[in-house]
């Protein structure tokens, strides 16, 4: 009998603000309490292959790097001619349904693709999505759910509309004997770090802002990247410390958010797969940037990953692992035949190193902003044109149109490609050979995403436009 999946993926999550490392902040005791469960699966050291929404996204539902799929510049949507994979489980027999808050993550940038139901949860789509009971309780709720009775819509989580959907497809699953694929994009976590009203307090202790001036310091963050970025990211203490509280609070409301739909799926379907992921990390002040843009390290890149129901995989892992593994992986488990080119099956392969790839377009256009802040801002500090980094163990080796880089890690400021020449030309030779073989455009079609007014409004508060 197929199994159930349900693949939950977090918003700009990293990997060293859960509480699958050592952080000082337990803020996802959820995923903790999953990932120590006999059946569970924790990987500590998975890395995205993007550092933005739809391009990592992209790869998770495609099995295809960046460079493969494409879809990795502001105006770039998947392309018709390459497959994905919700389209081989519906093809299987499965219910294929989606629920996403971000536009990346569309039919607009062609990531809906194989899902029979696919709810994209707007300022004007929520009503007739969520239906009129369900808007009825989240709005009775502003108070519980969200930043309480307020216009201002970046301030807003949608959480409580996420779970309500992901429950009514499992019911409807249950009901119909279909098995189900439950893919449930949370973006509460995304900024400008606004947590719902019960979450504000929750790590608000040992700052000397009040909540009010911290709530404040994240917004006009958000408001104003590309000019935080042109100025140095000049953040005083109180303030990073305050933009940390918020963010970590955001992180903790997904991670219950993941808790209610997990739960209430265990209690219904029989034995289903669970994945709990983040499309891409946070940079919260390294390499002098905010958000998701321009560089790729280890905060930007790092994410959670914990898989729970699949046999062979119980346990803590630290080997290097990617999402598309965890897809080939539980598609395997499901008895669903489908191709994921880049993946590796987690349960007898391992991975010498993971490739995270960033496109030169949007990355462009990143730094074309921040001059407008400051036309003396320098630019030359980042990788032009289309970059690669191969991220092992020990090394990250980046290669681009600009020259590449090495960093021993943890650290990842001192760049060591010139003393270390051996160790670079093994990586940039083993980088060659990953872009030979996995890296190739998969079409010559090129489509282009054309957001309406709605969804453009929506893209600005996320700091996308």
């Amino acid at each position: 009998m197929a199994r159930d999946i349900v693949w939950i993926t977090l918003e700009s999550v990293r990997q060293d603000h859960t509480s699958l490392g050592e952080y000082d902040r337990d803020t996802t005791p959820f995923l903790r309490t999953l990932s120590a469960r006999p059946d569970s699966a924790a990987f500590t050291n998975c890395f995205s292959h993007d550092i933005w929404t739809r391009s990592s996204s992209a790869s998770i539902l495609t099995g295809l790097a960046p460079s493969a799929h494409r879809t990795w510049s502001e105006d770039a949507r998947l392309s018709r001619d390459v497959p994905t994979l919700p389209e081989a489980l519906r093809d299987a027999g499965y219910r294929t349904a989606c629920v996403s808050p971000n536009p990346q993550l569309s039919d607009v940038t062609g990531l809906a693709r194989g899902f029979d139901h696919f709810h994209y949860l707007g300022k004007r789509t929520l009503l007739r999505e969520a239906g009129v009971v369900t808007m009825a309780r989240y709005l009775a709720g502003l108070n519980r759910h969200s930043a309480g009775y307020t216009r201002d819509t970046p301030k807003h989580s949608i959480g409580y509309l996420n779970a309500a959907l992901a429950r009514r497809h499992v019911d409807t699953a249950v009901d119909e004997g279909q098995p189900l694929f439950l893919y449930v994009h949370l973006g509460d976590s995304h900024h400008p770090y606004y947590p719902p009203k019960p979450y504000q307090h929750r790590f608000a202790d040992g700052f000397e802002l009040s909540v009010d001036e911290a709530l404040d310091v994240s917004m006009d963050m958000s408001a104003d990247l590309h000019g935080h970025i042109a100025r140095g990211v000049p953040f005083a203490d109180d303030e990073w410390n305050a933009i940390h509280a918020m963010y970590d609070a955001g992180v903790c409301h997904v991670d219950e958010t993941t808790r209610r739909i997990i739960d209430y799926a265990e209690t219904r379907l029989d034995d289903p797969i669970v994945v709990v992921t983040s499309d891409h990390g946070e940079l919260l002040g390294e390499r002098g940037l905010l958000a998701h843009m321009i560089a790729v390290n280890d905060a930007v890149s790092h994410v959670p990953l914990v898989v729970a129901g699949v046999s062979g995989l119980s346990g803590w892992h630290d080997g290097v692992v990617q999402h598309a593994d965890a897809m080939r992986t539980v598609l395997s488990e499901a008895g669903v035949d489908a191709d994921v080119p880049v993946g590796l099956d987690l349960r007898d392969e391992r991975r010498e190193f993971a490739v995270t790839q960033r496109g030169g377009d949007r990355a462009a256009g990143k730094l074309a902003k921040i001059s407008e802040h400051d036309p003396g801002f320098d630019a030359s500090q980042y990788h032009v044109g289309n970059l690669t980094s191969l991220r092992t163990p020990e090394y990250r080796y980046s290669q681009s149109d600009s020259g590449v880089e090495l960093f021993e890690l943890p650290d990842e400021t001192y760049d060591l490609h010139e003393e270390r020449p051996a160790v670079r030309d093994d990586l940039a030779a083993r980088c060659e050979s990953w872009l030979a073989e996995f890296g190739a455009p998969r079409s010559r079609r090129e489509e282009r995403s054309e957001f309406d007014e709605s969804m453009s409004a929506h893209l600005r508060d996320l700091g996308y436009l």
